[in-house]
């Protein structure tokens, strides 16, 4: 990975669709040459996906929480044992495992808030490994994911 390889990853993270010809442009190497660094960073896995990022509301899905999760125990196992449960969720769009009063932060979506209430009664509310469960309505969210610029050396 040099300085081009993270310029072009940087490119790519705004728009995934522009033309190989405007990429090249931008990040100052040949189509070719530039088309031959995209293959390699796909094939070398630092692009891990491609995916077309739609609002949840569009879907079907309203209403969005982030939800602050206490677990019983906060070991390795307990936590690890309820995240893979817990991704198994199809409401579950996002989890962080996190320092701080609470374990594990998710991103919940629900059609209303009754089958919110249904989700927190099947899927938290019956685990016996969640102390205690935090919910924050989100009234609205102002930047989607981001490029992640190169880190400073």
């Amino acid at each position: 990975m040099d300085t081009i390889d993270l310029k072009i990853l940087e490119q790519l993270q705004i728009d995934t669709k522009t033309s190989m010809g405007s990429l090249a442009e931008k990040v100052g190497l040949s189509e070719p040459a530039c088309y031959r660094r995209v293959r390699q960073l796909r094939s070398s896995n630092h692009i891990e996906k491609e995916v077309a990022i739609v609002k949840p509301k569009t879907m079907g899905w309203p209403l969005s929480m982030l939800l602050l999760v206490q677990l019983e125990r906060d070991n390795g196992f307990a936590v690890n044992q309820f995240i893979d449960r817990i991704n198994n969720t199809p409401e579950v769009l996002d989890t962080w495992y996190v320092t701080g009063d609470f374990d594990v932060v998710l991103q919940v979506i629900a059609t209303d808030m009754e089958t919110f209430d249904e989700f927190t009664q099947q899927v938290l509310h019956k685990d016996d490994s969640v102390k205690s469960v935090k919910t924050l309505v989100v009234m609205r969210h102002s930047k989607i994911v981001g490029p992640i610029p190169p880190a400073l050396d």
